[in-house]
């Protein structure tokens, strides 16, 4: 006596849901590397704001007439690093000019090197406008940040 009504899942059935599995886990992959890449970059965004922060400070630290176009070398600088591993947009923009080059390990597993610029500008004898610019590359991308505040004489 043969059944008509066999219970089970066939094949067919198996292979189909396989491959639905396989759709929705490739997109939930998809979505978990476009976070990691965006925190990544917000993690770098956030290491720049330290980095222009410290020279910022550096720079407010200095006299009223030694506040010029140069920067100072400081416990922060890495003297291995050249302007090369600067991002060239950087360097077109800002010039080599007073820069400070710096590498920083972020999470135990990459070293990015951040470059960094002092841009004094004179508002009268009285205050004077400082910009600090940080540089750094990420996945063939270039990015900066920029700091300002106005210094008055004391």
């Amino acid at each position: 006596m043969a059944l008509s009504n066999q219970k089970g899942v066939s094949l067919v059935e198996l292979m189909i849901a396989v491959v639905i599995l396989l759709f929705v886990s490739l997109a939930l992959m998809q979505t978990a590397l476009m976070s990691i890449e965006a925190n990544m970059k917000n993690v770098l965004r956030d290491e720049a704001v330290s980095v222009a922060d410290g020279r910022m400070s550096e720079a407010r630290n200095l006299t009223f007439t030694a506040l010029a176009d140069t920067l100072q070398p400081d416990a922060l600088a890495d003297s291995t690093l050249t302007a090369a591993a600067c991002p060239a947009s950087f360097w077109t923009t800002f010039g080599p000019r007073g820069g400070v080059l710096l590498r920083k390990s972020l999470r135990n597993w990459s070293t990015v090197s951040f470059c960094t610029n002092r841009d004094v500008i004179n508002l009268g004898s009285q205050n004077k406008q400082v910009t600090i610019n940080v540089g750094w590359s990420y996945r063939g991308q270039d990015f900066s940040h920029a700091m300002t505040t106005i210094v008055g004489m004391k």
